[in-house]
């Protein structure tokens, strides 16, 4: 069961819980929900914080499509490995110029199958092969299809 933790309720606080030598505070700074304008707070006036942002496990969709466009690939590696990252983040990363954000994208469960098939000719061939390899195991479900592709046929959803 997944532990509860209060509410964050400023920017100062979550600073301060994730900056703790106290294992509890930093947990709390990793699974603690806070509110939306202080999350944009965090993310506009603290860049030092971007990553520990990305690494909230409550962390806003909106919050995360906003740190895909950071300059640290880490923050962009870390939001590519949540496991709850929405596949049109994953899409938008899939020409990610630091090739470990690629790898991430290659093996997430939601990256669309026409963004793994993208990668099947990455210039590193570790993320070409991962690719290759989720491709040769994705159920088959019609052609590969993306944003320059076209759309695709109703699936009936």
């Amino acid at each position: 069961m997944v532990e509860r933790f209060p509410e964050i309720t400023s920017v100062a606080e979550f600073i301060r819980l994730r900056e703790s030598e106290d294992p509890a505070e930093y947990r709390r700074s990793a699974w603690a929900a806070m509110a939306l304008p202080l999350w944009w707070d965090l993310v506009r006036n603290h860049p030092d914080m971007r990553f520990w942002a990305a690494h909230n496990k409550t962390v806003p969709t909106e919050i995360l499509a906003e740190l895909v466009k950071d300059p640290d690939w880490r923050v962009r590696d870390r939001v590519a490995g949540k496991r709850r990252c929405p596949p049109e983040l994953l899409e938008r990363l899939v020409d990610d110029p630091h090739d470990a954000v690629r790898r991430v994208v290659a093996g997430h469960r939601h990256s669309p199958r026409w963004v793994v098939a993208r990668l099947v000719d990455d210039p590193w061939p570790v993320i070409a092969q991962e690719a290759r390899a989720r491709l040769a195991d994705w159920p088959s479900e019609g052609p590969a299809v993306g944003p320059a592709a076209g759309p695709a046929a109703p699936s009936g959803e």
